[in-house]
């Protein structure tokens, strides 16, 4: 009978510590869970052989803007995080991409952005974001500068312009401000023509331009 006891008493003892092993102790209920490793972002198309970042604007709720220099001319990348939303490629009056990202600045869901682009040339484009990129408007000129001049909250453009006259090279050079207003850069009026080096505007102008341009 004794010995029947102490067989029963070894089962039990072996059952308990099958139980005791299949119960997880607190610390590995407690313990995260392993962390995710990202993969790497994505590249963004124009990129492939590497881009240079010329700016990169912060928008609300983790949105943001890059301008980026690729071999084959300007790229803007619009960001949620870290998936890319929308890339496009802005274009010149005569078709092909400006060469050159050199500024941006956004505000209110709008940006202004500068390029370079040929020998002595450059331009502002304004875009609208939301689920895409749009180009809407684009003014081009030999100089160009991106700042909110109204104090609105939404970025605007300043374009320096030549009179030609009595050339190209000797003549006196103006800037020419414009703000956004219903998708479109409009223009507010010029400064007095000069023939020196001057700082873009910041505030808008509104004196006359020259007419024989």
């Amino acid at each position: 009978m004794e010995h029947m006891k102490r067989g029963l008493r070894r089962c039990m003892l072996a059952l308990l510590g099958v139980l005791t092993l299949a119960i997880p102790s607190a610390a590995e209920m407690t313990r995260p869970a392993a962390p995710q490793i990202a993969g790497p972002p994505p590249v963004v198309p124009g990129c492939e052989q590497g881009c240079e970042t010329m700016f990169s604007a912060a928008l609300p709720d983790g949105h943001r803007l890059d301008g980026l220099h690729g071999v084959g001319g300007n790229v803007l990348a619009y960001w949620d995080g870290a998936s890319l939303v929308d890339t496009t490629q802005v274009r010149g009056s005569d078709g092909q991409p400006y060469e050159r990202v050199t500024a941006g600045l956004c505000g209110a869901g709008r940006c202004a952005v500068a390029f370079e682009f040929g020998a002595h040339s450059a331009a502002v484009a304004a875009l609208r974001l939301d689920t895409k990129i749009t180009v809407d408007t684009a003014v081009e000129g030999v100089a160009a500068d991106v700042r909110d001049l109204n104090a609105d909250g939404v970025p605007d453009a300043a374009v320096r312009q030549s009179t030609y006259e009595p050339s190209f090279a000797l003549a006196p050079l103006y800037w020419m401000t414009y703000v956004q207003q219903d998708d479109h850069l409009v223009p507010t009026g010029c400064t007095t023509p000069v023939q020196a080096y001057e700082e873009a505007p910041i505030t808008v102008a509104t004196g006359a331009c020259p007419t024989n341009v």
